[in-house]
């Protein structure tokens, strides 16, 4: 294995909850970077670890996976935000199942009135250069106010999405502090949101679940720069014990994480297919895979039938699975 920083190196035990077998990491002064937030938080749980582990995972199985990491981080900090100004926004579609309405269901006083939301669309398209991502705004309903942000965002990559809403946000109220949630995150991204908050001298706190990733430059697949998040890329920062697991779990390969999050949501089977193209890229071991860890039936004929459609030497490669 070669030499890495691990979450036990640079953090030290925050807090823990039996939601999840939920686990706080914080990290004060990350290597004196000043492009980084003096104060980062990492939550290591069950929960967590099944969503970076599961690419099989898609539909509802992962998105209840989704749900359940939110309500294990806001256990985790609501001793900090029940007395707060707090206002959520949501950067739809991504932040959807991301949704921390249903974790504050219990916090008072939002067990008797709504967390207050707003709901904003951005769209992320390729630069002409093809290497970054520009964003398109697409509209905002709701309102700005409040002096504590919640910022909820399953992926986290580039962070350029949530990068633009804080600049567009921030013109309209300046809040005092940024807490910034996410179920899979990289630290390139969290470096080009923070610097939208130094601009205006607010506090960013960000909340981030298992791991630190280092975001790949350029993606497994075609034409998706700073996009992919594999735990085994030698800058992503995570438990030791976590790290081995990934690292048996995607045969050493820089296998992303989490794939495309909306896909794997709301078109599975596409994602699924998406997912095997990855593993033949990396020239992964189909014999060395749990295949009755997918949520698609990828053994059904089916199945097999729209592999060959999508990619013929797609299913010469995984011919055993229909053996």
């Amino acid at each position: 294995m070669t030499e890495r920083t691990f979450l036990e190196d640079i953090g030290k035990p925050f807090a823990t909850t039996p939601v999840g077998h939920a686990r706080a990491w914080e990290i004060r002064n990350p290597w004196n970077d000043p492009s980084l937030p003096p104060l980062i938080y990492v939550v290591e749980s069950r929960v967590g670890e099944s969503f970076l582990l599961g690419r099989g995972l898609c539909g509802r199985p992962k998105f209840n996976l989704i749900r359940y990491i939110a309500a294990t981080m806001v256990e985790l900090f609501v001793e900090q935000l029940k007395t707060k100004d707090c206002y959520q926004y949501l950067i739809l579609r991504g932040a959807y199942p991301f949704d921390l309405q249903h974790a504050f269901g219990n916090v008072p006083p939002f067990n008797r009135t709504l967390l207050p939301t707003g709901f904003t669309k951005l769209q992320r398209v390729l630069n002409r250069e093809g290497r970054d991502w520009r964003i398109e705004d697409r509209g905002f309903i709701g309102e700005y106010g409040g002096e504590t942000w919640l910022i909820p965002d399953t992926v986290i990559a580039s962070g350029s999405t949530i990068a633009t809403f804080l600049r567009n946000g921030f013109a309209h109220h300046l809040p005092r502090e940024v807490y910034l949630f996410t179920a899979c995150g990289s630290l390139q991204g969290l470096q080009r949101i923070y610097q939208e908050c130094l601009k205006k001298g607010v506090a960013l706190i960000p909340i981030y679940s298992q791991s630190l990733f280092e975001v790949s430059r350029e993606g497994n697949l075609p034409n998706l720069p700073l996009t992919d998040l594999p735990v085994t890329n030698p800058g992503t920062i995570t438990t030791k014990s976590f790290y081995e697991k990934a690292y048996r779990r995607y045969q050493g390969s820089r296998m992303c994480s989490v794939g495309d999050l909306g896909e794997s949501l709301n078109d599975p089977i596409r994602y699924s297919l998406h997912t095997l193209w990855e593993m033949q890229i990396l020239r992964m071991d189909p014999k060395k895979e749990d295949w009755s860890q997918w949520s698609t039936n990828v053994r059904g004929e089916a199945f097999k039938k729209q592999v060959e459609e999508f990619n013929p030497s797609l299913a010469e490669y995984f011919k055993d699975l229909w053996k």
